[in-house]
């Protein structure tokens, strides 16, 4: 026997006969203009972060916010621009907004009446009461050897926790190991939300007025309840019959051992501590942090308590994952909590405790310890045990307790012990909570470390049951990195690690990450597919039907929808790009021409911007070798100006503010250059052939690249003397790392996407002024297999269908509807990262994704032109009416535009 006794608990400044608390604590269109007085590279961030869906936004704020502290009031009120609720919602709790803040960003009353919500998260705890005698127990089989004078002796005060210790691996080495979770069997990872914290504000979670604090809401919302999760309660017992409590003990936990004694509380102090971590969602009193956790409860005071290794044996017997321990040793004289005021008491701690908790340990249990209620500047010396047993931390858990009045937690509570050593592996909780004790069934506050301790555990099983994967220093890890270390918990020698937040600690931390088959980690920045406009949201729409496991920086599994993957700048290509109507509307006043009597036909604009090509500006020339052969050559310029409808009718090649006479798979509508030839053959009929090259749109700001995609194309066409023209296309169109015009570097990684494609084009005069016109475009993309795609097949079309005329000599008047480049089947396979292994590993699968736009981008127009040759003046309009722009259902839009030019 040790020299001691270990009483019910230690009362610290609460002594008498009251009860003690123990502590827990957590404390469709484009972006709009950035402010103009910000630096260019500023103002790109903004941008950057306005187009970004809800969920990488919400990843991506906070860390800009830290890096960018200045722009903080100026951030938020750009991104609260017309913004959704839910996004209103999502800023003010990100940035922790003040009221007055979220009335200056949100204008409207509901957008600020939403973006109150918030907060942090963690668990609840509860505590106990205690008697005026003490309980005495045997120390353990083991004797303690030559302890020094007066041996420290365990008693139930709160004590911190030492961090998160390695995996229940035999090695003595902090260091956590990747083991796997004891959970059997691969297990889904967690999702975001699968319901809203709102929910879960029950009259019973009010109640327990630490919840809300500790962020616990969130964490139910994502899913985690601590289902399946067994915690040992080791204390002075547990009323097993409590109403709150006796559907939620585990097998083995309804006697003191195994076919002795019925399990019963000798105080009040264990069912307390019970009820805080895991009492029964019933509607009743108060629920705990983990309601949905079995509880195991083991006397280690009082009449019939075990000893220190029994205690362990039977926690590795019934599975326990997580040990809560309220109390701590004291001496007979005294209680000391630094274990190096005492180096003998010290050597008798290490050598008893230590090989018993490593057995535990090992067996992937996670310790969480009061940190004990004196006022030290120190944790007990259990809380601290990792400080002469390195192997524990991974798994060791101490716990302070910080003042609560309901609403937010404050600085560190006067009676609780500080973390000091302990910091590596020390967390705060609320140390006042409200919990029903007694048999009259009435809410009472408690108080101290011992309350804020099983909170803790609380939250270790709520991760647990949303992590099964994850092994115990993992979960132990995450717990600690996501505490909230703002203001005052930053100081690491009172608060540790901070404050737990189980808000933080149940989503993603740090980057998202994508591990591949090989087992390489790419960034899911790198990953993410920006689809072309005509694809429209066809991968989107598909990838919204699989569910993908990213991986944060913790290594922990969260699932996605595969949308996600396809949102990159998903604002921008949706907003409807007036300035490239406008661009094609004066394109014609920005062009210069001069012809020779030679044959030489040159239409040019004034140089670029850039370097090399890109600064000659657009090229035209059309040089004619006799009647019957003709060379064209192009720079920067519409690819389908030498062929097609604008030869078949010239007279439309500036009249309206579509690309309704192009060929839209000769370099996909992009500006190119290219050289080709024209043959007369006879007098009515032709042939052509051309050849163009241009640089791929690039669709991620953030990354350069040089791919070309090329085109080639054959033309055979019949002028007759009515009047009526025809032509026949047939081309090839080559891209590098895309698929018509989408992109993405791990999706279709060095591929090579071919396009085979066909079209028709017709001319049909209706009398001496009229003409109908027409075109249909069709084409067959095959993707070879390379990066996760494993190849695709895809079906395109486009159209034109219009009428132009000319009444008088002055006027010339049409109306045309287009139908742009629209992706209308096909079906692409691929491998993603859509499973989970039981060691925490990715598995990749593979997927077919049927490919079709979900809407049909339409273009109606009228426009017009008038020549006033006296003044040398020219008017032109259109009326546009655009439907499903970029073949995005529902993405709408009427322009209006007039145009007045003097010609000289």
């Amino acid at each position: 026997m040790g020299k001691g006794s270990r009483s019910a608990f230690t009362p610290g400044i609460m002594a008498r006969r009251t009860l003690l608390g123990m502590s827990i604590c957590t404390s469709a269109w484009g972006a709009p203009l950035p402010p103009a007085d910000l630096l260019p590279e500023i103002q790109r961030e903004f941008v950057r972060l306005y187009e970004l869906p809800d969920p990488l936004l919400s990843l991506q704020v906070e860390p800009a916010l830290e890096i960018f502290p200045e722009y903080r009031s100026a951030l938020l009120q750009y991104l609260a621009q017309e913004a959704s609720p839910e996004r209103q919602k999502l800023l003010a709790e990100l940035s922790h907004a003040s009221e007055d803040e979220r009335q200056a960003w949100f204008q409207t009353r509901r957008g600020r009446e939403l973006a109150v919500a918030g907060g942090v998260a963690t668990a609840a705890v509860l505590i106990a009461s205690n008697r005026s005698g003490s309980h005495s127990r045997s120390a353990d089989d083991a004797q303690p050897g030559p302890a020094p004078a007066p041996a420290p002796q365990p008693t139930p005060t709160p004590a911190p926790t030492p961090e998160p210790a390695p995996t229940p691996a035999p090695q003595p080495e902090p260091a956590p190991q990747p083991a796997p979770s004891p959970q059997p069997g691969p297990a889904p990872t967690p999702t975001p939300p699968v319901s809203a914290p709102e929910d879960f504000r029950t009259a019973e979670f009010n109640r327990a007025n630490h919840l809300s604090l500790l962020g616990a809401d969130y964490a139910y919302a994502r899913g985690a309840t601590g289902q399946g999760i067994v915690v040992a309660v080791k204390d002075t017992g547990v009323d097993i019959d409590d109403p709150e409590l006796r559907n939620q003990i585990a097998p083995g936990g309804n006697f003191v051992t195994d076919g002795g004694e019925r399990m019963s509380d000798t105080g009040t102090h264990g069912t307390a501590v019970a009820k805080a971590l895991a009492a029964e969602k019933n509607g009743a009193a108060a629920h705990g942090v983990a309601y949905g956790a079995e509880l195991l409860p083991i006397r280690v005071m009082g009449s019939g308590a075990l000893s220190d290794r029994d205690q362990v044996a039977r926690e590795i017997q019934y599975g326990a994952r997580v040990s809560n321990n309220s109390w701590g040793l004291t001496r007979s004289g005294g209680g000391t909590s630094r274990i190096e005021d005492n180096a003998d008491g010290g050597a008798w701690v290490r050598d008893h405790f230590g090989p018993i908790y490593q057995r535990g340990v090992d067996a992937g249990i996670v310790y969480v310890w009061a940190a004990g209620n004196s006022g030290d500047s120190q944790p007990s010396s259990l809380a601290a045990l990792p400080v002469l047993v390195p192997g524990l931390q991974g798994q060791w858990l101490a716990v302070v307790a910080v003042d609560n009045n309901g609403r937010s937690t404050g600085t560190i509570s006067s009676y609780s012990n500080r973390c000091g050593d302990a910091a590596a592996w020390c967390i705060a909780a609320p140390g006042q909570i409200t919990v029903d004790v007694g048999a009259d069934g009435r809410n009472q506050q408690v108080a101290g470390t011992s309350i804020a301790a099983p909170q803790v555990s609380g939250g270790v099983a709520l991760l647990m049951d949303l992590f099964p994967t994850l092994s115990p220093s993992q979960v132990v890890e995450r717990l600690l990195v996501s505490a909230s270390k703002s203001g005052p918990y930053s100081d690491q020698a009172v608060y540790g690690q901070g404050v737990m937040d189980l808000n933080a600690a149940t989503r993603p931390i740090g980057v998202l990450m994508i591990e591949t088959s090989t087992g390489r980690i790419l960034p899911f920045s790198s990953a993410v597919v920006s689809e072309s406009s005509a694809m429209g949201s066809a991968i989107r729409d598909s990838l919204a039907r699989v569910d993908l496991v990213l991986k944060d920086s913790l290594d922990a599994p969260f699932l996605f929808s595969g949308a996600t993957l396809s949102t990159h700048g998903f604002a921008e290509r949706s907003r409807i790009d007036t300035d490239r109507y406008l661009a094609r509307f004066d394109q014609e006043y920005r062009m210069q021409s001069f012809s020779t009597e030679d044959g030489l036909s040159l239409h040019y604009s004034a140089g670029g911007e850039g370097s090399g090509v890109d600064a000659l500006g657009q090229v035209q020339a059309w040089q004619q070798l006799g009647s019957s052969l003709a060379f064209s050559a192009s720079v920067n310029t519409d690819p389908s100006w030498s062929q097609g409808l604008q030869q078949l009718t010239p007279g439309l090649k500036y009249a309206t503010l579509t690309q309704a006479f192009g060929n839209p798979f000769l370099s996909l509508n992009e500006e190119a250059s290219g050289a080709g030839m024209r043959w007369q053959l006879g007098s009515h009929w032709h042939g052509g052939l051309q050849v163009q090259t241009g640089k791929a749109p690039q669709r991620f700001a953030d990354r350069s690249s040089s791919d070309l995609q090329q085109s080639v194309q054959t033309e055979w066409g019949y002028v007759g003397a009515s009047g009526l023209a025809a032509s026949v296309q047939l081309g090839v169109l080559e891209e590098e790392q895309r698929l018509l015009g989408s992109q993405s570097d791990a999706l279709f990684g060095d591929s090579a996407a071919r396009t085979v494609f066909g079209g028709l084009n017709l001319a049909l005069p209706l009398d001496e002024r009229w003409h109908l016109y027409g075109r249909y475009n069709s084409g067959r993309s095959r993707l070879s297999g390379a990066g996760w795609a494993h190849g695709a097949s895809l079906r395109s079309d486009s159209f034109t269908l219009g009428v132009v005329g000319q009444p008088t000599r002055q006027w010339q008047l049409g109306a045309l509807a287009y139908q742009p480049l629209r992706i209308r089947g096909g079906a692409l396979s691929a491998s993603l990262p859509t499973g989970l292994g039981q060691d925490n590993g990715v598995v990749w699968n593979r997927v077919e994704l049927d490919l079709n736009a979900s809407g049909r981008h339409m273009e109606y127009e009228m426009f017009f032109r008038y020549e006033l040759p006296v003044w040398a003046l020219s008017f032109k309009g259109s009326l546009l009416r655009i439907e499903d722009y970029n073949n995005q259902a529902g993405n709408n839009d009427t322009l209006l535009m007039l145009n007045a030019a003097m010609l000289y």
